[in-house]
């Protein structure tokens, strides 16, 4: 019996051992930083390049991050171990309020001590339901199809098709361009996400967001006016349609992409729909702009009409911009009160003429 008893010892006394990693001071300092947003707990245990990389600015930004998105901080437990060449890879499971996020810190042995070179989310599950991800997919979706049925029902039934695929076509061009504009001054100062942004202070947001907003303004107002100019004002209609469809039916499948690839929380129904309003409004408002910008070329101050409706269309996306930095019912609120003003008097003034055109009137030049 003694000798089963000292076994038994030296089993658990052997598998405490192995409980306790070497680097295990490391991923505690980490999550003790996280929580309590105290940098220099961590920073005592950063390698040398990771110290450059991973600064007090880029901490708080990944703090506030996983706050936003997850909650607040509740613990932490190891979940396995790997090995890249001189890098140990440790996975552990960070407990948030709303979701479990799997986060890999990469150890490096620096003089006998580990130090942290990197740390990675590697997967995100929700503690929240969230409806499924094809239902959040159809909400955006239908709200541009709900604008379509609403030329539809104002008497646009010839439906252009071609038109339509067109403006898909602008958005996937305003999908691969536009980014790289607006993210070119960001990258070259360092900055790299929306929380480093929040992390530079309020008026850097608001900069930040009036350069974001006014480049989609001037961009996407450009490409229609390009595009539109010369052509029927019911071609110019179904364009600036299909510009709205496209951007319900792209916008949301890149996201649902990244919501895959990365992990994260499916949204609320209550989301879901807000969505769809947001992608109604935003189809009525594509296809105003085109006509009247179709309208004014044809009837000689297409470039004052491109500047007016850039500048509205940046002040609506400076408002999106903000809010994606801050969320806000309030500002959520401005956005769709000028994105529905904006477009009811575009087309009140706009559809009367594309009723009243005759194909003599067309421009040819």
């Amino acid at each position: 019996m003694r000798k089963l008893g000292l076994l038994l010892i030296i089993v658990f006394l052997s598998t405490f051992a192995l409980a306790e990693r070497p680097y295990d001071y490391v991923a505690e300092a980490t999550f003790n930083a996280l929580k309590t947003g105290d940098y220099y707990v961590l920073r005592l245990y950063l390698d040398e390049e990771m110290k450059r990389a991973f600064d007090e600015n880029q901490f708080n930004a990944f703090r506030n991050d996983l706050i936003s998105k997850y909650g607040e901080f509740k613990g932490y437990s190891f979940v396995k171990e790997g090995k890249t060449g001189e890098f140990i890879l440790g996975y552990y499971n960070f407990e948030f309020e709303r979701a479990n996020v799997t986060i890999r810190l990469v150890f490096k042995e620096v003089n006998g001590e580990y130090k942290l070179s990197g740390i990675w989310i590697d997967a995100v599950n929700s503690k929240e339901a969230g409806i499924p991800l094809g239902v959040a997919l159809f909400f955006p979706v239908l709200g541009g199809f709900l604008a379509l049925l609403t030329f539809y029902m104002l008497g646009f039934k010839k439906i252009g098709v071609a038109e339509i695929i067109l403006g898909i076509v602008l958005v996937a061009i305003t999908l691969g361009i536009q980014p790289l504009i607006q993210n070119a001054p960001f990258l070259a100062v360092g900055i790299r996400s929306n929380s480093e942004i929040v992390a530079r202070g309020t008026i850097f947001v608001v900069f930040a967001a009036v350069w974001l907003g006014f480049v989609a303004g001037f961009f996407q107002e450009s490409l229609k006016y390009g595009l539109s100019k010369g052509k029927y004002l019911n071609e110019a209609l179904f364009i600036g349609i299909g510009f709205g469809l496209g951007e319900a039916i792209l916008v949301p499948a890149l996201q649902a992409i990244q919501l895959i690839a990365l992990g994260g929380v499916t949204p609320s129904l209550a989301n879901a729909l807000v969505s769809m309003l947001e992608r109604y409004l935003a189809t009525l408002f594509h296809a105003g702009t085109t006509v009247v910008l179709a309208y004014s070329y044809k009837n000689g101050f297409g470039k004052k009409a491109l500047l007016a409706l850039s500048v509205a269309h940046g002040i609506i996306d400076t408002f999106a911009a903000y809010y994606q930095f801050k969320p806000s019912p309030v500002v959520l609120a401005v956005i769709y009160v000028l994105l529905l003003t904006v477009s009811v008097l575009l087309l009140r003034y706009g559809l009367p003429k594309v009723k009243e055109e005759r194909e003599e009137d067309r421009i040819v030049w």
